[in-house]
């Protein structure tokens, strides 16, 4: 057996557990039957429909701003006067964000990162929604329909860079992708025919795609002018890296406080999860999550990193973008999660230290 097939069963094996352990901590009725084998997963309601070309019907943009962050608008990239009759206002900062399998722009993380940028301030907020779409993975698809959606994604890219009347050029964009979201990311820059992005943020790329040094077909630093990746599952349901222009390794990047549950399935998914709320509350944090540079992830645990002042740097939203390298942070097992700047006061780390 290839190993790409040995992945792809683990991928199902783990999507189907992870499905049912959701659904059963639920108990909700959802009136979609659940996939009970990975043949499921090969023919699922997942599965692209063609037209195969783009805009896709089950891939919708929808622009939210403080006037209309209630309900939001549909973008229609064949249509200039979509945007031009829409509140979207070039002069504010324009985030675009791509959910991971199950979201939607209607679920959480999507609505809680809104409130919490409309919080501090006038943002452009574009929701890429494959959620009618994308339920659990398409096996079959696997490789080909990340691509597919970062030739869509490319193509709202230029719709705003080439708009008549309200153009945002691709370096003044920044696009925030959590997990699968965060590879289809990595894919536009290979489908943009002037420019590039300015900023892409990872939230702990998913690990069940190209796992390879084929750099065209992976998120890494080529792909925008500055790339930040969080790592929280960093070696188990997300990539270990690092592919960014800075990596921060949260809680040494592939377990999180908080996380122990009754089945490793459950535990696996809080790791992977926990990354979109550290990044959600960098937004507005007084205190900040600031992370310090470290030569390896054993150093970091025993506390042998004691980086200078001057050398440590926020992660999430407001990151330097003259970050480079590998970063570490520390964070509370419970909201907030940030504890702020280390500073003189700051004691050595022992291996339990991001657990107590």
């Amino acid at each position: 057996m290839k190993t790409s097939e040995k992945w792809l069963i683990l991928i199902g094996l783990i999507t189907i557990q992870i499905s049912v352990s959701d659904s059963q901590q639920q108990a909700k009725p959802t009136g979609d039957k659940k996939p009970q084998s990975v043949q499921d997963l090969f023919n699922t309601t997942s599965c692209i429909r063609p037209p195969y070309k783009c805009p896709h019907p089950n891939m919708q943009f929808y622009l939210y701003t403080r006037k209309t962050q209630e309900k939001g608008e549909l973008l229609n990239t064949l249509d200039n006067d979509s945007l031009t009759y829409s509140k979207f206002n070039p002069r504010h900062p324009t985030k675009v964000v791509v959910h991971g399998f199950g979201g939607g722009r209607n679920l959480s993380p999507s609505t809680d990162m809104r409130n919490a940028y409309f919080t501090r301030g006038n943002y452009n907020i574009i929701i890429v929604d494959y959620g009618s779409l994308v339920k659990e993975p398409c096996l079959s698809q696997i490789e080909w329909a990340p691509r597919f959606a970062g030739l869509c994604i490319a193509q709202l890219v230029e719709y705003l860079q080439y708009h008549p009347v309200k153009p945002v050029p691709p370096e003044k964009i920044h696009t925030i992708g959590y997990s699968v979201g965060a590879h289809i990311l990595g894919l536009v820059a290979n489908y943009i025919s002037d420019g590039k992005l300015g900023r892409i943020t990872g939230l702990d790329p998913t690990i069940f795609f190209y796992m390879g040094n084929n750099r065209s077909r992976d998120l890494d630093h080529t792909d925008a002018l500055f790339v930040d990746i969080l790592h929280t599952g960093a070696g188990i349901l997300g990539q270990w890296g690092p592919n960014g222009h800075a990596d921060f390794y949260v809680n040494g990047g592939s377990s999180q406080p908080g996380c122990a549950h009754d089945t490793i399935f459950q535990t696996l998914s809080c790791d992977h999860t926990k990354v979109t709320p550290y990044f959600i509350e960098s937004i507005n944090s007084p205190h900040g999550f600031w992370a310090g540079p470290c030569s390896s992830l054993f150093s970091y645990l025993i506390g042998w990193c004691e980086p200078k002042d001057s050398e440590y740097v926020l992660m999430g939203e407001h990151v330097t973008h003259r970050a480079r390298g590998v970063y570490y942070v520390t964070t509370n097992a419970r909201p907030p999660y940030a504890r702020g700047f280390p500073g003189k006061s700051r004691r050595l780390r022992s291996i339990t230290g991001p657990y107590s």
